[in-house]
């Protein structure tokens, strides 16, 4: 996996917003190459929830590490 931004994702169990990403990769467009990623095929779900860093309840997304009927079923809801 070349983009750093997806490696840090894929180490982590833990939903993260776009600002804080942001903050953390600031080369380039952060949710342009996370939906460019998902469209690819990388099993991420985007979705409300907390972030791990700052704790806010916004649009967040994590890296799905378990069970592959959980991604389908978030890409089917949207």
């Amino acid at each position: 996996m070349d983009d750093e931004l997806l490696a840090f994702l894929h180490a982590r169990d833990a939903p993260y917003c776009f600002r804080c990403l942001a903050q953390a990769f600031p080369r380039g467009n952060v949710r342009q190459r996370i939906e460019a990623a998902e469209r690819a095929g990388a099993p991420l779900m985007i979705g409300e929830g907390r972030c791990a860093i700052c704790a806010i309840t916004t649009t967040v997304v994590a890296w799905v590490t378990g069970d592959p009927d959980l991604l389908r079923q978030s890409r089917v809801r949207r």
